[in-house]
């Protein structure tokens, strides 16, 4: 369905783009707030398959839990700082403005060089400030000795294996790891209905990075309210984030609204 986004890539492997990713973030740290760091990741993730993301505001609204206005403002700095570019998608025969498509940037080690005095001005967003346990993957990819350097030479891996990312999250939040397997299994339950078909073969990583989020967000619930079955929790959490990620916007590439359908009542098969 969404083969086109294909046109937009500019990198030809993950690893490439996740690269780029973590080299803009170390360039442009002070420049960027956890909100900037966390709709880049959301970009990021929905790039993996194809290479550019075609998102609603709305959606990255949803999984970072950010308000409209600070997703337009989140965007508007990546793009200002040549971290992504923003393509206006034009529905052919409606003519009408759907979701944007967001395209990850190479990093330009010399031309970043070159803007340094202005990339590096703090911008005045009212929700910086010290890092959280909640940000984006990014962000916690990034060590603080590495906040020195201007260009890393040889970029980190931004992630290790879900099961040991569960773990750490659960020690660093709740004290102890030991539902980490009962969270991880709940995941391959989930994510192993959908892989088993053709369109979703190739998404293990957006379920695994869904299923991190849904047991940050899972954890995180427990500082403001009791939650007596997390586990049960996690899964319902999950299972709302897949839903938005896959479903939400399932009709926006239609050419009429869905009660615009024609629909028989009675269908006879001979």
């Amino acid at each position: 369905m969404k083969q086109y986004l294909k046109e937009y890539a500019r990198f030809t492997t993950i690893a490439e783009m996740d690269a780029a990713a973590e080299q803009h973030v170390l360039h442009n740290w002070d420049a960027m707030t956890i909100s900037d760091r966390e709709v880049l990741d959301v970009i990021r993730r929905y790039s993996v398959k194809y290479g550019a993301a075609h998102l609603k505001h709305a959606t990255i609204e949803n999984i970072t839990g950010k308000s409209n206005v600070t997703v337009r403002r989140a965007i508007r700095k990546l793009v200002a700082l040549q971290i992504i570019e923003k393509v206006h998608f034009i529905r052919p025969v409606m003519s009408g403005l759907g979701a944007n498509i967001y395209i990850i940037l190479p990093f330009d080690d010399q031309g970043k060089m070159n803007d340094r005095d202005d990339s590096d001005k703090p911008y005045d967003d009212k929700d910086s400030g010290q890092i959280s346990r909640d940000e984006a993957l990014l962000s916690k990819s990034i060590k603080s000795k590495d906040l020195i350097k201007t260009s890393p030479e040889e970029p980190s891996k931004l992630s290790t294996s879900l099961f040991s990312r569960m773990k750490e999250l659960l020690a660093g939040t709740i004290g102890n790891t030991k539902n980490a397997r009962e969270f991880y299994g709940i995941h391959r339950a989930v994510s192993g209905r959908m892989l088993k078909f053709e369109v979703y073969k190739n998404d293990q990583n957006i379920f695994e990075d869904l299923a991190y989020r849904a047991l940050r967000i899972a954890v995180m619930a427990t500082k403001t309210k009791t939650i007596r079955n997390l586990p049960g929790y996690f899964k319902g959490v999950l299972d709302k984030l897949i839903e938005e990620a896959y479903f939400k916007d399932m009709f926006m590439f239609f050419d009429v609204p869905v009660e615009g359908f024609y629909c028989p009542e009675k269908v006879s098969f001979k």
